[in-house]
C-alpha cells in the first residue's frame, strides 16, 4: 500500500491515502524527523512555540543590555526552546541612508548583530553569519544573514533585519544557540562513495527502492530541537531523494556511513481543476464556459498558442480543423495513466469551439485542471504579486494519480487523485488547485536568511489564497460531493485560537487562515472592498516573507503596515492588525497576578491586582471594558462572581472613571472561602469584543489564595543553603542530582528570570531541563507538627512539566503522594503540558495523607524517555498549621478520623494520639489483630493483616502498611516511569 506525501489536504478520510508500508520510516509532514541515526531520545519539534513579552525573559542580562543600548520602547517575542528573540520590534534606530543604500544597510546590520550576538544568537561569532539577501520591496529593506559553525551553514540558523524610514525597526533571529559539534576521528570516504551508501540507507528506510539520490554538496549543521530544548547538533551531507508521487524528501546523512541522521518531507499537496466547458468550483455547482488561455495548438498546419482570452491567429481565412492538448505557456497537465487528453474540433473564421469532456470524469479533470492553473496564475499576477518567482514558467500538473482522497504540491508539479465513492476526483474541486499552488506563493516568497517555510502557517496561508478568490470563507466544497467546505475558517460563534487549537499542520493553520479572514472583513469594512482588498494582500505578502511561523506573522504583519520605521508608536491599521490576532490567541497584552497567597487570618474578601503588559492606548478597540473573576472553594462550589474594580486606573496607579481604558493594573477585592482555598480566574474582557483568561497555563488555569490563621510549623525562603539545614536530595538511580540551591536567572527557556522573594530559590537543572527517563527529587527535613491536626504546605511554584501520562510531578507528605500534575482526559492526546510563566502560590493540605507526629515534604519528579522541560522551582517554603484543628481537645475536625480528647493514646483500640482510627500496621496489636510489626509486616512472623506466620509464608517485601514509605513509593514511580512513553 502506498504511503501518500505527508503535507495533505485533508487527515484522513480515507485508510489508503496515509497509510504506512511495512519497513518505511515514519517522517511528520514537512518537518525536520529525527531518525535513529541522530541518536536522540524524543522526537524533534513539529512548530515552533513562542512567548510573547514573558516574565521569564525580561531581566535578562542581555535583553536588558540591548534596551539600554536601543531604547525602551521595545518588545520581543521568545523561542521557548531555544531562548532566543524570535522577534524584536520596537521605536526604531536611526539608520540614515539605509533605505537608498544597501551597502549601508549592511554595515547598520552588521554593528547590531555583532553588538548583541549574546541576545540574538548566544555562544555565536559574528563571523558565523553570511550576508545572502539585501533587498528593497518599495516599503521595507530586508538584509538577511544565514548561520554558519565551522564553515558549515546551520540549518534553520539566521538572523535578519528590517528597515523603513532610514530606521532600523525589527530583528528576526532563528538561530541556534551554542553550536557544538561532536568530536570527529573517523575516515571519511570519497563523496562518490558516500553517495552510495546513502543511497542505500534512503532507499531502504524511506521505502523508495527505486528513487535517484542527489548529493547537493558541501556539509552543514542539522540543529536537533526538541519543544523542550535543542537537544544537540551533527555535521551532516545534505542530499536529495525524489520518490515522485511517494514524496521528495531533503535528507542530511552521516558523513562516514552515509546513515540519514534526519529528513524532512518537501512534497506540499493540493487539489485543482482545469476546462474548456469548465466547473464553477466542483462539478454539482454547475459549468461554466472558459476560455483556454496561452494553451499550445496546431492550425492551419503550424503551431500558435492562444492569448488572454483564448484568441488563436492563423494564416488563411478558411475553416480550419484545431488540435488541442493541454499544454500552455504556464502549465502542462499529463494524465497518470498515460492517457493525455486531446481534441480536434472544427474552427471557423470569427467563431468559437468547445472543448466538452463533462460526461468523462478523468478527462474532464485534466481540461479542468489546465484551466484553473491559468486561473490562479493571472490572480497571483494580477492581485498579489507580479514578480512572484517561477510564476511565468510551465508548471507540470499530473492528474488522475491512482490514489485516494488527495493531492500534492512538491515545488516542480502539482499533482491530483482519482475519484472514489468517498471524494471527488481532485482535479475537480477548484479550491483545492487553488489552495495548493497557494504553497508555492508562499515557499517562493520568503526572503533568505529573514523568513522560513512553516508547515503549519503554510496550510493557513494556502487557505488564505484560496477564500479571497473565492469569497467563500468555506474552503474546499465539493471534496466529498456536497456542498459542506473541507475546512471553515469563520465558524460561527467561534474562533480558531492559539494554543488551544494547535494541532496537526491543517488545523493548526485553521489559526492563520481564520486570522486573514476576520482581518480581511475588517478591512473592507474601513476601507471597502477595493482599497481594504489590496491592503490585505500587501500585508499578505509582507507576512509570506519575512515570519517564520504564525506568531511571528503578527509582528510581519505590523511591520509592513507601519509607515515610519517605529513600531513603538503603532502603524496605520495597527488596532485592526492586533484586535483581530488577539480575537484568535496571540494577543500582545497579558498580564499576572500580584496578590498574597495567604490571608493569615479568616477574611472575607482580600485585595488582588492584574498587573498588565503590552496595553495599547492607542486602539479604542484594544481597551479593556471589563476585569473580573470567576472564584470558587477548594472543592466546587461557586463564589460570587464579578467585577473586580469598577474604577480603572492609569499607569501610575491613579483612578480615572469607569470609562476609562486600562493601561496598567486593576484592583479589586476577591470574595474567599471561610477558612479554606480559593480558586480564581481573572478574564478580561476586550472593547473589540475579545477576551482572556490568567494565568496561561492550560494544566493549571487558576489562581490559589488560602484565607485562614495558620501556625507556622517550618519556613525557609532559601537565602541560606537548604541543604546544610538537613533538606535532602536524591535520584532514583544513585546518579547526582539534578537539584540545586541556586539564583535563577531564566538562563532555561522554561526557567523563571529570578527568585519570587530575596536572591535565590530551590531549582531542579537550573539553566537547562531534567534529565529524561530519570528520578529524582528534594525534600524538608522532618518537621514536628505537635498535635496539629491540619497541616498544610503553602510556597511558591515556578514548573514546567510535560502532561503527567509522560512525567509525573509530585508532591509528596513522608511518601505518599499528595498531589500531581494534570493529564489530558482520555481520548485526548497526552499534551497537557504544565509550563508555569511567573511564580505560582500553591496551598497543598498533608494531614490526611501522613499519620504521626512528623513530616517530611518532597517534591519529586519522574521523566519518560522523550520530551522534557525546566522542572521544579521552589521559593518562600512553609509547613503551617490550622490551630483550630488539634488533635486531643475532643472535637473531631475535617481532618481527624476521631477524637476522645485525653482518652487518646498510642495503645490497643485506642483513638491515636495523631487522631487516627486503630489500623493495621501502626505496630500497636488492636483487637481482631494477632500482631502488628508495623513496617515489618509481611516481612516477619506478622502478615499484611496482622496474622501471625509461619517463615515459609513470608514472602518479598511489602511496601504496604502505614502511611508508606519514601522509598516504596519511589519505587512504584520509577516503573510508572519506564511504562509510559513518550508518544511518536
Amino acid at each position: 500500500m502506498r504511503r501518500a506525501p505527508v503535507v495533505a489536504l485533508l487527515l484522513a478520510t480515507t485508510s489508503t491515502a496515509f497509510a504506512s508500508g511495512p519497513h518505511r520510516a515514519r517522517v511528520t509532514a514537512d518537518t525536520l524527523t529525527a531518525l535513529a541515526a541522530a541518536r536522540i531520545n524524543e522526537p524533534l519539534r513539529t512548530y515552533r512555540d513562542v512567548a510573547f513579552a514573558t516574565a521569564a525573559h525580561a531581566g535578562g542580562a542581555a535583553w536588558q543590555r540591548f534596551l539600554a543600548h536601543a531604547g525602551p520602547k521595545w518588545q520581543a517575542s521568545w523561542d521557548t526552546a531555544t531562548g532566543v528573540p524570535e522577534r524584536i520590534w520596537g521605536q526604531g534606530i536611526a539608520a540614515p541612508g539605509s533605505i537608498a543604500d544597501a551597502a549601508i544597510a549592511e554595515q547598520v546590520a552588521r554593528a547590531w548583530l555583532a553588538a548583541h550576538l549574546d541576545l540574538l544568537a548566544p555562544g555565536a561569532a559574528a563571523s558565523d553569519f553570511q550576508l545572502v539577501s539585501n533587498s528593497y520591496d518599495g516599503n521595507i529593506r530586508s538584509v538577511g544573514f544565514v548561520q554558519t559553525a565551522g564553515g558549515r551553514e546551520v540549518v534553520g540558523g539566521q538572523i535578519g533585519f528590517e528597515f523603513k524610514h532610514d530606521r532600523l525597526f525589527v530583528i528576526g533571529s532563528t538561530a541556534l544557540p551554542g553550536v557544538a559539534l561532536p568530536a570527529e576521528a573517523r575516515a571519511r570516504p570519497a563523496r562518490t562513495d558516500l553517495l552510495a551508501r546513502a543511497t542505500a540507507q534512503l532507499q531502504q528506510q524511506l521505502a523508495l527502492p527505486s528513487s535517484p539520490v542527489v548529493d547537493r554538496g558541501g556539509e552543514v549543521v542539522v540543529p536537533l530541537v526538541s519543544a523542550g530544548g535543542v537537544l544537540g547538533y551533527r555535521a551532516a551531507a545534505p542530499m536529495t531523494i525524489d520518490g515522485g508521487a511517494d514524496g521528495k524528501y531533503d535528507a542530511y546523512v552521516d558523513l562516514v556511513t552515509g546513515e540519514p541522521i534526519a529528513v524532512r518531507q518537501t512534497n506540499l499537496y493540493a487539489t485543482g481543476t482545469v476546462t474548456y466547458n469548465g466547473i464553477d468550483r466542483y462539478p454539482a455547482r454547475g459549468r461554466v464556459t472558459r476560455p483556454a488561455p496561452h494553451a499550445y495548438v496546431e492550425i492551419d498546419g503550424a503551431m500558435a498558442t492562444t492569448d488572454d482570452a483564448g484568441v488563436v491567429t492563423w494564416t488563411s481565412d478558411d475553416a480550419q480543423t484545431l488540435t488541442t492538448a493541454l499544454a500552455g505557456d504556464y502549465v502542462k497537465v499529463v494524465d497518470a495513466v498515460g492517457s493525455d487528453s486531446s481534441a480536434q474540433l472544427a474552427l471557423d473564421p470569427g467563431g468559437s469551439v468547445l472543448w466538452d469532456e463533462s460526461t468523462d470524469v478523468p478527462d474532464d479533470a485534466q481540461v479542468n485542471v489546465y484551466l484553473d492553473v491559468n486561473i490562479v496564475k493571472d490572480f497571483v499576477r494580477t492581485y498579489v504579486d507580479a514578480d512572484l518567482p517561477g510564476l511565468d514558467k510551465q508548471l507540470v500538473a499530473n492528474v488522475n494519480i491512482a490514489q485516494d482522497c488527495n493531492a500534492f504540491f512538491d515545488g516542480t508539479a502539482i499533482n491530483f487523485f482519482h475519484a472514489t465513492t468517498s471524494c471527488q476526483n481532485t482535479g475537480l474541486v477548484q479550491d483545492v488547485l487553488f489552495h495548493e499552488f497557494g504553497h508555492d506563493v508562499h515557499a517562493s516568497e520568503i526572503i533568505k536568511g529573514v523568513g522560513l517555510f512553516d508547515s503549519a502557517m503554510s496550510e493557513g496561508v494556502a487557505d488564505t489564497l484560496a477564500v479571497n478568490m473565492t469569497g467563500d470563507s468555506g474552503m474546499g466544497r465539493g471534496f466529498f460531493y456536497t456542498d459542506n467546505p473541507l475546512r471553515e475558517l469563520n465558524p460561527p460563534k467561534s474562533e480558531w485560537t492559539w494554543p488551544r487549537d494547535i494541532g496537526e499542520v491543517h488545523q493548526t493553520g485553521l489559526i492563520f487562515g481564520g486570522t486573514w479572514w476576520d482581518i480581511r472583513t475588517q478591512l473592507w469594512k474601513h476601507l471597502g472592498p477595493t482599497d481594504g482588498e489590496a491592503l490585505l494582500l500587501e500585508l499578505y505578502v509582507g507576512a509570506l516573507r519575512r515570519s517564520v511561523d504564525i506568531p511571528s506573522s503578527l509582528i510581519e504583519a505590523l511591520a509592513t503596515d507601519d509607515d515610519d520605521g517605529d513600531l513603538s508608536n503603532g502603524t496605520p491599521h495597527e488596532c485592526d492588525i492586533r484586535g483581530t490576532y488577539g480575537n484568535h490567541g496571540l494577543r500582545l497584552e497579558s498580564g499576572y497576578i500580584d496578590a498574597q497567597g495567604a490571608t493569615g487570618e479568616d477574611l472575607l474578601t482580600s485585595q488582588i491586582k492584574v498587573r498588565l503588559t503590552g496595553v495599547d492606548d492607542r486602539c479604542s478597540s484594544l481597551r479593556i471594558v471589563y476585569v473580573g473573576y470567576q472564584a470558587r472553594d477548594g472543592g466546587s462550589a461557586a463564589l460570587p462572581s464579578g467585577q473586580i474594580t469598577a474604577t480603572f486606573f492609569d499607569a501610575d496607579g491613579v483612578g480615572s472613571g469607569s470609562s476609562s481604558p486600562l493601561l496598567d493594573a486593576a484592583y479589586g477585592q476577591l470574595p474567599l472561602a471561610l477558612d479554606g482555598v480559593t480558586l480564581y480566574q481573572p478574564r478580561m474582557i476586550w472593547s473589540d469584543g475579545g477576551q482572556s483568561t490568567l494565568p496561561d497555563n492550560l494544566a493549571d488555569p487558576s489562581y490559589e489564595m488560602y484565607s485562614g490563621e495558620t501556625v507556622p510549623l517550618y519556613c525557609t525562603d532559601f537565602e541560606s543553603d537548604p541543604f546544610a539545614a538537613g533538606w535532602t536530595t536524591g535520584t532514583g538511580d544513585g546518579s547526582p542530582s539534578p537539584w540545586a540551591w541556586s539564583v535563577p536567572d531564566g538562563s532555561g527557556a522554561t526557567d523563571p528570570p529570578a527568585a519570587f522573594s530575596g536572591q535565590s530559590a530551590l531549582v531542579q537543572a537550573p539553566g537547562g531541563d531534567y534529565p529524561a527517563n530519570a528520578i529524582s527529587w528534594a525534600q524538608t527535613p522532618p518537621i514536628d507538627v505537635g498535635h496539629y491536626s491540619d497541616v498544610r504546605v503553602q510556597y511558591r511554584r515556578w514548573l514546567a512539566v510535560e502532561d503527567s501520562a509522560s512525567d509525573q510531578a509530585t508532591i509528596t507528605a513522608n511518601g505518599s503522594a499528595v498531589w500531581m500534575n494534570a493529564a489530558a482526559v482520555a481520548p485526548q492526546p497526552s499534551n497537557l503540558q504544565h509550563v508555569d510563566k511567573e511564580w505560582r502560590f500553591q496551598d497543598v493540605q498533608l494531614s490526611t495523607h501522613f499519620t504521626g507526629h512528623q513530616v517530611t515534604v518532597g517534591w519529586q519528579l519522574a521523566s519518560d524517555p522523550g520530551l522534557e522541560f525546566g522542572g521544579w522551582a521552589l521559593d518562600d517554603v512553609c509547613v503551617v498549621a490550622n490551630p483550630h484543628s488539634i488533635c486531643g481537645d475532643g472535637v473531631q475536625s475535617a481532618t481527624e478520623q476521631c477524637d476522645s480528647g485525653p482518652a487518646n493514646a498510642d495503645a490497643p483500640d485506642a483513638c491515636r494520639t495523631d487522631c487516627t482510627t486503630a489500623r493495621c500496621g501502626d505496630g500497636i496489636v488492636d483487637t481482631g489483630e494477632d500482631c502488628d510489626a508495623g513496617s515489618d509486616n509481611g516481612r516477619s512472623a506478622c502478615s499484611t493483616e496482622c496474622r501471625a506466620q509461619t517463615i515459609d509464608q513470608i514472602g518479598g517485601c511489602d511496601a504496604g502498611g502505614g502511611g508508606g514509605t519514601r522509598g516504596a513509593m519511589l519505587l512504584g514511580l520509577l516503573v510508572v516511569g519506564l511504562l509510559v512513553r513518550r508518544r511518536a
